[in-house]
């Protein structure tokens, strides 16, 4: 099992021969304003770039949403993702 933080809450994961994205947050640096009622709020969101392509990040077998909190399940991945990619997540 290999598992890679990218950024907040979006992992990497390779389990059993197989390619897990985790809670996609792929907008650019600073997309967003801070996160009301949090210590910085100030601070835009996503604090940091993304450390690799959004085309390497992609080359996943399938995605796991653990919520669709915006910091898990943002626009952009909504966007970026292929409509053909498996998605698992709660059923709500």
């Amino acid at each position: 099992m290999k598992l890679t933080q990218i950024r907040n809450a979006t992992l990497k994961l390779n389990y059993a021969g197989a390619t897990f994205l985790i809670d996609p947050m792929l907008a650019e640096k600073e997309a967003w304003e801070g996160f009301a009622g949090t210590a910085r709020s100030w601070l835009r969101n996503p604090m940091v770039s993304l450390p690799l392509s959004l085309e390497a990040l992609l080359e996943v077998d399938a995605v796991i949403v653990t919520h669709t909190h915006s910091d898990h399940w943002d626009e952009a991945a909504q966007r970026h993702i292929p409509k053909d990619m498996p998605i698992y997540t709660q059923n709500l």
